[in-house]
Order: structure tokens, then sequence, then C-alpha cells
């Protein structure tokens, strides 16, 4: 389902059109004894079009132009609300893409993901309940979120971009805590955030994410980290 894409380079043209006139230059009176010189008459042939074509391959460096290849999806982020909640909290902020999340929503997917029962969310839970929340709201069927395992660096930038641009909203990734942004967490812990936004650079290995984090709120990811801190099956769960 994923595809690449490369980013379409910006085309400024300034077309500049300069068209000489003809002018003729005459030869002054002369004495009526003087033979006057013949001078034939001179025309100056138009000017060709000159076009000046200027080509942005990259980025312009001034941010309200940069900001443009920023692309977001709008979501409501929700903190978690217990210490084990990443998951049904990041869930939430996802599905706010899709329909009305309240305040109640991580209480009520955590039930149903059995977060409380086992203190942690499955992503394959996960993905089950985000789409009956969805069906529910959309009064539709069908599978709309489930858990992907080997997600490889490539293939995320490409689903996040293709989920964008289809509408299908964020992706909620399983990272290691500690090899995130918790150095002080244990090594086995594992921790949900989502992926609302991305640079929409040429190539996948040079753009960032935009991350909204249950347990901190806003963030950003390179491309090239998410396999080195990606938990173990490097599952994403999206659309």
């Amino acid at each position: 389902m994923a595809r690449a894409s490369t980013r379409i380079a910006s085309v400024l043209v300034a077309a500049g059109v300069a068209t000489a006139t003809p002018s003729i230059a005459f030869a002054a009176p002369q004495a009526p004894t003087a033979k006057a010189p013949a001078q034939a008459a001179t025309a100056q042939a138009p000017a060709a079009p000159q076009h000046n074509w200027k080509i942005l391959w990259e980025p312009p460096s001034d941010e309200v132009t940069a900001a443009a290849y920023w692309k977001s999806m709008g979501i409501k982020g929700q903190r978690q609300k217990k210490g084990n909640w990443c998951g049904p909290a990041a869930a939430a902020s996802a599905l706010s893409y899709h329909a009305k999340v309240g305040s109640g929503t991580q209480a009520s997917l955590a039930k149903k993901m059995a977060t409380n029962k086992i203190g942690f969310t499955s992503p394959v839970a996960m993905g089950r309940e985000m789409t009956n929340y969805i069906n529910k709201a959309w009064k539709t069927k069908g599978t709309k979120y489930r858990a992907h395992r080997s997600v490889k660096n490539p293939t995320l930038w490409n689903t996040t971009r293709y989920s964008y641009f289809r509408g299908q909203g964020p992706l909620v990734l399983t990272v290691y805590a500690k090899k995130s942004w918790y150095p002080k967490a244990g090594k086995a812990v594992a921790h949900y955030v989502v992926i609302y936004g991305f640079d929409d650079t040429t190539n996948w290995n040079e753009s960032t994410y935009l991350i909204w984090d249950p347990a901190h709120g806003k963030r950003k990811l390179k491309a090239t980290r998410w396999e080195k801190i990606a938990y173990a099956g490097k599952l994403v769960v999206r659309w």
C-alpha cells in the first residue's frame, strides 16, 4: 500500500520580454551643389524574448514559505491519566482525527483493551478497539486500524505520507521508553506515541515526524531514528 513519492519542485518563472521598435536614420539635407551621400535606412531587428527560470529544488530558508512543506493531521492530543495508560491515551488522540473523543474515552478504551487487567496495552487489541470506535461513530463496518509488524524506516515514511494524503489518519508507534525520551525507564518498558504529521521532504531519510507523546506532549522524531527506538517487533498500529 505504501508508495514512494518525491517532493514536487516549485518553479518560479520571471519572464521579461523586450521588443525593440525599428528605428530609421536619415541623412541630413545637403546644399544643391553637393550630392547627398546615399545612406541606407537601417532597421533594428526585434530582440528575442528573455526568460529567466529559477527552480527551487529545496525548501526556501524563510520559515513562512518552508512551513508549507509540513503536513499535519488535526488531532486533540490527550495526556495519559494513569502511568500505564499511554496506549489508551495514544489511541484516543489518534481517534480524535476521525470522530468525537470525550474525557471518558481513555477509561473506556483501557477497559476494552484490557489495559487495567494485564497492566499494558496490546497493539492487536488497540487496532481492534480503534476500529470498533470508528465503526460505531460512522455507523459502518469493516477493519480500519490494525497492528503491523516489522515496519522499517522507509515503509513507515511512505505509509505516513499515504495515510495523510488518503485521509486515513494518524499512526500509533510502539517504542522503547528508555531508548526514546525516557533514559531512566526500565529496559523492557514499552511506550506508545502518535505520528500526526511529517516534513514532506524529497527523501525519507531527510524527514522528521510530528509526534504526540501522551506522557509529555508534542515532540519531533527524525525518520532515521524509528528503527533505533522501535519496540520488539517494530509494531505500528495504523489504518
